[in-house]
């Protein structure tokens, strides 16, 4: 084999790796943004600001509660009085992670309704893939026309929670990926 055949072969896999580990999804989390995100039913939205590291409701542009918090991945209900919150590393968690890490918090007008461990909604804690440096445990999907908050795991389950209690009210075979 000439140097030039193995050069090529080398450079190759280093590209085959690279495409390989963006593809698993491993991507350095962004800064915090401010972003608003609204009620299904548009009646409400939620501030996510950034600077002020806190989360205000709106309704018709006056605000009615505000609570200590950015998060990336926040869900509103239709009340405007329930908050649900997905894990801060999107699907991605640390490799070496806790049986009773939180993957989705519910709050109402900002008090703590409950938190929803990996080890509540998973049967075989050693299913979760591992990517080139986490594990998957799934996806929030947001509310249903029933106003269910809906998640998506990689054990192709889903869950669909009520949001003012934060239990799971039905479950369901559904392929890891599959939206609502």
């Amino acid at each position: 084999m000439t140097v030039s055949k193995i050069a090529g072969s080398a450079l190759a896999l280093i590209l085959v790796f690279l495409f390989a580990h963006s593809a698993l999804g491993d991507e350095e989390l962004r800064p915090p943004k401010t972003y608003v995100r609204c009620s299904p039913n548009g009646q409400f939205c939620a501030e996510m600001s950034a600077e002020k590291r806190q989360t205000i409701i709106r309704h018709g542009g006056r605000e009615i509660w505000r609570m200590e918090g950015w998060f990336e991945d926040a869900y509103l209900a239709d009340d405007g009085d329930h908050l649900v919150v997905g894990y801060w590393g999107g699907p991605h968690l640390p490799v070496n992670f806790s049986p009773r890490t939180t993957v989705v918090t519910f709050y109402r007008r900002g008090e703590l309704i409950k938190k929803v461990h990996v080890s509540g909604i998973f049967r075989d804690l050693h299913s979760l893939p591992l990517t080139g440096s986490h594990r998957l445990w799934g996806r929030t999907l947001g509310f249903d026309k029933k106003g269910r908050f809906i998640i998506n795991t990689t054990e192709s389950r889903a869950f669909a929670f009520d949001v003012r209690s934060g239990n799971v009210v039905e479950a369901w075979f559904a392929p890891w990926g599959a939206g609502l």
